[in-house]
């Protein structure tokens, strides 16, 4: 039987409907920061189990997108992606309500695979919905401002919440939101086209050895970065996500019809997408971090003030994902577009090699926040999404995006632990406040990252494409 994808009359509001799941799912690894010092209060937590309210959600978030990505091809866009919805937002709830400690987190672990569920069946939706070219670009540029804006929206949102209504209501608000956001879904994302005459075999063996080494290789960089139960955790989930994954490669040689498609490691420009993706958000999380201990630390800022410094950055980055990134993608091509942002990102990170403490937020943060944060990753962000679906076919779109937002995720952790083992390097075996040198290494680091990003992307992306 032909799977013929089903008309759909109203592209508009398929894209507004999979924007705003982007949007609560972004918003969601931003929104308990600034929290997390009320939580630790009301439900006694310690010091090392309160970052797993937040780490949780990132953990299952990254760990099973691949998973969710391939879900969606081989059950329908449509049915993943509704299921996906409905489970973020029943486990929105129950966080909210959650008596104790162990229960949020739990909450909070089963709300990450819902979100795992909805992004790549939502960004194969948007590449089998719209035409690849022009129209497709300008529909991913609107996805990614709307995922910036989640993040920028979480930051400011969970303060004002937790100050006005209390902490659960950072989780509880956003069930009635998911509700209207599922009936509209229901109404308005096309049918699911018909399954094959044959049945496809679900490579189990892969499923499990590849999601399992992820989600080590997620824990492993997380726990590297900010180690809540010490260095042995990295370091032992960090070895045997190397042995899965290295399972998981033999099982997908062997297997009949593999978690990833042969076809999808050959596509040259998906492969190179997907590699420069580790480089996307590694900035980024690490900027963020240097940018946090120099106001907080250095200049004596609140941390929700240092929240709000980021701020510009990021509104900024969500007109440019929307405005100029794809116009940038139709006249120059992906490789042009994709080496320009993350040269953007480097450069803005570069910045902060010279802040001292004269230099102040107005004349030394604010240009690398812009700079950055605004135009560098208003720009990588939709144009490597773009990449990492271009060329590929309908029935394969779900594990491409499965497999780039994995890389992001991925990327993100491993910049965060290589920037702040910079700087802890920077402080020598003492351990005191940042300094202006430990700070100078980790931006120094972080410099670097976007840059082996951009010399992928410039042997890996066509010129044209």
């Amino acid at each position: 039987m032909d799977r013929t994808e089903p008309a759909v009359h109203r592209p508009a509001l398929v894209l507004g409907v999979l924007s705003a799941s982007i949007l609560l799912d972004a918003l969601d690894l931003s929104i308990t920061q600034v929290a997390l010092p009320s939580i630790q209060r009301d439900l006694a937590l310690p010091a090392a189990a309160l970052q797993w309210v937040a780490t949780g959600y990132a953990l299952t978030y990254g760990g099973f997108l691949l998973l969710g990505g391939r879900a969606a091809d081989l059950c329908g866009r449509r049915r993943v992606f509704l299921g996906g919805l409905v489970l973020f937002g029943v486990m929105s709830l129950a966080a909210g309500l959650a008596p104790n400690a162990l229960l949020l987190v739990a909450a909070r672990c089963v709300q990450g695979i819902g979100a795992a569920l909805t992004v790549p069946a939502a960004v194969s939706i948007i590449a089998t919905t719209f035409p690849e070219g022009a129209q497709r670009n300008r529909a991913l540029g609107v996805f990614a401002a709307s995922a910036s804006a989640g993040f920028s929206v979480g930051l400011v949102l969970g303060g004002v919440l937790t100050d006005l209504l209390g902490w659960p209501w950072i989780f509880l608000i956003k069930g009635p939101i998911v509700a209207v956001v599922l009936l509209v879904a229901m109404r308005s994302l096309p049918g699911d086209p018909p399954a094959d005459d044959v049945r496809r075999p679900i490579d189990v063996a892969g499923a499990v050895t590849g999601t399992a080494g992820v989600l080590l290789l997620v824990l492993a960089v997380s726990q590297a970065a900010e180690p809540t139960m010490g260095t042995w955790l990295p370091v032992a989930a960090g070895a045997v996500a190397v042995v899965l994954i290295a399972a998981f490669v033999v099982v997908e040689r062997r297997a009949a019809d593999p978690l990833i498609p042969r076809g999808l490691l050959r596509n040259r420009t998906v492969g190179s997408a997907d590699l420069a993706s580790l480089t996307v958000l590694a900035a980024p999380f690490g900027f963020s971090f240097v940018a946090t201990l120099y106001l907080q630390d250095v200049l004596g800022w609140r941390p929700l003030g240092a929240g709000l410094a980021l701020l510009p950055g990021a509104v900024l980055s969500i007109v440019v994902s929307r405005w100029v990134a794809p116009g940038l993608v139709d006249r120059s091509g992906l490789r042009t577009a994709g080496v320009t942002g993350l040269l953007l990102v480097a450069a803005g990170f570069a910045l902060l090699l010279r802040l001292d403490p004269d230099t102040g937020y107005v004349t030394g943060l604010l240009p690398a926040v812009v700079v950055c944060f605004g135009l560098g990753m208003g720009i990588a962000y939709p144009v490597f999404t773009i990449a990492a679906v271009s060329g590929v076919d309908a029935a394969e779109q779900g594990v491409a995006a499965g497999v780039q937002s994995t890389a992001l995720q991925v990327g993100g952790g491993l910049g965060l632990a290589l920037v702040s083992g910079a700087v802890s390097l920077g402080l020598g075996p003492e351990q005191g406040p940042p300094t202006m040198d430990a700070l100078h290494l980790g931006a120094a680091v972080g410099t670097a990252l976007p840059l082996l990003g951009a010399a992928v992307a410039v042997f890996g992306l066509g010129r044209r494409e």
